[in-house]
């Protein structure tokens, strides 16, 4: 993969990583979402301010299955 391509990879899976969040940011979830990614595949990373357990669950089945990496921590406000 050429670096273009990994970019335009990695645009498609946070579009994509969006719209499956779509209900759980109505709901009022906010975090900070993006995707690193190399020829070998992509990683989504998320951080949430005061992630619950619950909530992480609900995150992961609903961004599991999709070939990619997840990395979801609860963020640290400094």
């Amino acid at each position: 993969m050429t670096p273009a391509t990994i970019a335009m990879n990695n645009e498609a899976v946070r579009v994509g990583s969006e719209r499956l969040l779509r209900q759980l940011r109505a709901e009022g979830l906010h975090y900070r979402l993006w995707v690193t990614g190399t020829a070998s595949g992509s990683t989504v990373h998320m951080r949430i301010p005061e992630l619950a357990p619950e909530m992480r669950d609900r995150i992961l089945r609903v961004l599991q299955g999709r070939g990619v990496r997840l990395d979801i921590e609860d963020a640290q406000i400094v």
